[in-house]
């Protein structure tokens, strides 16, 4: 049975990510932040083991290696993110930025710290980042964004995120680990954009048989709705 490592995962995409994955017999860790929230996972996942920690904590590297011990890890998603709704110069504040830069990308980095022993028992180790189209440089570029009331934060910390992605992806190749960056669509989320349209549960599927495929590469950067998209 493989292992799968995945953060946020009590609503949205993570929750629909745990529920596919689980379909097709892989073990769930999941990572969610309140006491509450493993409970409801424990009761439709009796055999998952679920970590209750906020990635953005000091503690939280510690905790994960602590939390893993001797297990491999298959695949690890960081799924867990953040966004706020400031799109303007004049709507956005310093400390919207810093919160979605400390989920969206410091966060990912302590999970990859955390986790990489474990990640290294595996066979075939592959650390998912959710990212964004928004996190594109050459689509802000091109002003693909522009009008799309996504917010100066999101797409900042994506974008750094991103650049996280391919620097492990040099680091930890020689480790025979594959890191990708995967825009899972435009999800009827929380934080859905406005031209919103694909559920959570057919974006996981698509994740799923992505993975199940083989065919992800290192420095991959897909979108499950469109392919492969520019860094």
């Amino acid at each position: 049975m493989k292992n799968i490592l995945i953060t946020g995962a009590n609503r949205g995409l993570g929750f629909a990510l745990a529920e596919q994955f689980s379909q097709v017999g892989f073990k769930l860790l999941l990572v969610v932040r309140s006491v509450e929230s493993k409970q409801a996972l424990l009761s439709k996942y009796p055999l998952a083991d679920v970590l209750v920690c906020d990635v953005t904590d000091d503690h939280y590297e510690l905790s994960l290696v602590n939390w893993l011990e001797n297990r491999a890890l298959d695949v690890v998603i960081n799924n867990a993110g953040s966004g706020t709704k400031a799109p303007t110069l004049e709507s956005t504040e310093s400390f919207f930025l810093k919160k979605e830069f400390n989920t969206n990308c410091v966060a990912v980095l302590s999970t990859v710290k955390g986790s990489l022993s474990a990640l290294k028992r595996s066979s075939a180790p592959l650390i998912i980042n959710i990212s964004s189209r928004r996190g594109s440089l050459t689509m802000q570029s091109e002003l693909a964004a522009k009008g799309s009331g996504c917010s100066y934060s999101y797409r900042v910390s994506k974008a750094a995120q991103n650049m996280l992605s391919l620097c492990l992806a040099d680091d930890l190749e020689d480790f025979g680990i594959r890191v990708v960056s995967i825009h899972p669509g435009r999800l009827l989320t929380k934080m859905a954009s406005k031209d919103a349209h694909m559920t959570p549960e057919t974006s996981a599927k698509k994740l799923v048989n992505l993975v199940q495929s083989g065919e992800l590469k290192n420095r991959d950067f897909i979108s499950l709705e469109t392919g492969k998209l520019p860094w």
